[in-house]
């Protein structure tokens, strides 16, 4: 292994970032690996369902070879103002801030927030970003008049039939990308983690083809990322096995769709799992027709090749 430190200065229209990272090159039997492995979307014990501090989660992400995390921390804004969220995230982005000083040379530590439902309270969004975060990722995790995430659904009940729920779910989606004040939208297909296999093997996707392209195209135009959550184990669909969400298929068809910007991350919840599938989504996006990973500093897209 080779460390090399390098001083980038990135620069658009709107800003100059100054940053240094250490470069890390693997040479083994299987040749030349990824030099910039990403890892943007991991969660602290600042996220309710999380186990490791910010500490262990940067820890991790060196000990894996990794060049960068952004460390983005659940803030649901349908439950902002009745569950002091507003102190969460304060705490959250002051410990993400902290650690970028610490681990300075090491790592790129992007402060990143995952907003749940955004659209629904665009008032308590605002007032979560004058916490001035560098990464903004935008997710749906229930549906409207539902008190709990899809992942305490039963989904054997008739009521949560995957093409009842599926569509419905693809509506707040869409109304999140017209609210547009994200950077990257998380794990598309996420209902999809949680349904048993029987289910997904009948299941046919491409009958919402029509509103996927619909969200891919606004995700496009308004220059927004799509992310690659490599969380989830491998299911069957279609006589094919999808580890990640969104799979292949819909990751090209927001390349074709003149989508320009890539993420990648674990939605890691535990420091162990840091940099998990990161490497094999990158080779996915690769195969997918994009030529470089997205990092975000000061909501600023910077695009680093796949080298």
């Amino acid at each position: 292994m080779v460390l090399l430190q390098c001083i980038v200065i990135y620069w658009n229209s709107r800003v100059a970032i100054h940053y240094s990272f250490l470069l890390i090159v693997h040479f083994g039997g299987g040749g030349l690996a990824y030099r910039n492995l990403m890892d943007l979307h991991v969660h602290s014990d600042n996220s309710h369902d999380a186990h490791h501090s910010v500490t262990l989660v940067c820890e991790k992400a060196v000990a894996h070879g990794l060049r960068a995390i952004a460390v983005t921390d659940h803030c649901n804004i349908i439950d902002y103002r009745s569950s002091k969220q507003d102190i969460i995230c304060r705490q959250a982005a002051f410990e993400i801030k902290k650690a970028k000083n610490v681990f300075h040379g090491q790592l790129i530590v992007s402060c990143g927030i995952e907003l749940g439902s955004p659209a629904r309270d665009t008032a308590a969004v605002k007032d979560v970003l004058r916490n001035k975060f560098d990464y903004v990722v935008a997710s749906v995790h229930r549906l409207k008049r539902r008190k709990a995430s899809f992942l305490h659904y039963d989904m054997k009940q008739k009521h949560n039939h995957i093409d009842q729920l599926f569509p419905k779910y693809l509506d707040e989606i869409y109304e999140t990308v017209k609210w547009n004040g994200f950077d990257t939208l998380a794990h598309l297909t996420f209902p999809l983690r949680y349904f048993p296999e029987e289910v997904l093997a009948e299941f046919n996707i491409e009958k919402y083809n029509e509103q996927l392209d619909e969200i891919l195209k606004l995700l496009a135009h308004n220059g927004k990322a799509l992310e690659i959550n490599t969380k989830g184990s491998p299911f069957l669909m279609l006589g094919k096995t999808y580890k990640f969400h969104p799979d292949f298929d819909i990751v090209k068809r927001f390349k074709e769709l003149g989508g320009e910007y890539i993420t990648v991350g674990s939605d890691a919840h535990s420091a162990h799992d840091v940099g998990r599938g990161v490497a094999e989504a990158y080779e996915m996006a690769e195969a997918a027709g994009f030529k470089y990973i997205t990092l975000y500093q000061h909501r600023t897209p910077l695009p680093i090749k796949f080298d």
